[in-house]
């Protein structure tokens, strides 16, 4: 029973962690302008997701693996949206 919650509470927290990316896709889609999203934040955290995603294929959890790859493929979404636009994409003082 214990390991049905776990991966409730799992699933859980990779709804509410996957979703969060949501908003920001959804408003740059929107008004077609986003360069209020830090491409260096993006960068990190698709790098920082990358990693847990590796981590999962090391410790055979599907839970990780599962969210964070959807977490990935959902930043890689909105950093190319952040490209295509920003007036200057790299510029983070926009």
């Amino acid at each position: 029973m214990m390991d049905f919650l776990l991966y409730v509470i799992g699933f859980m927290a990779t709804a509410f962690t996957v979703s969060s990316t949501v908003p920001q896709i959804r408003k740059a889609i929107r008004i077609k302008k986003s360069d209020d999203v830090s491409i260096r934040f993006i960068l990190l955290l698709i790098a920082g997701l990358s990693l847990w995603v590796i981590y999962g294929i090391g410790k055979y959890d599907i839970v990780i693996i599962i969210g964070n790859t959807i977490a990935v493929a959902l930043n890689i979404f909105m950093l190319i949206l952040k490209i295509i636009y920003s007036r200057n994409p790299l510029d983070e003082e926009n």
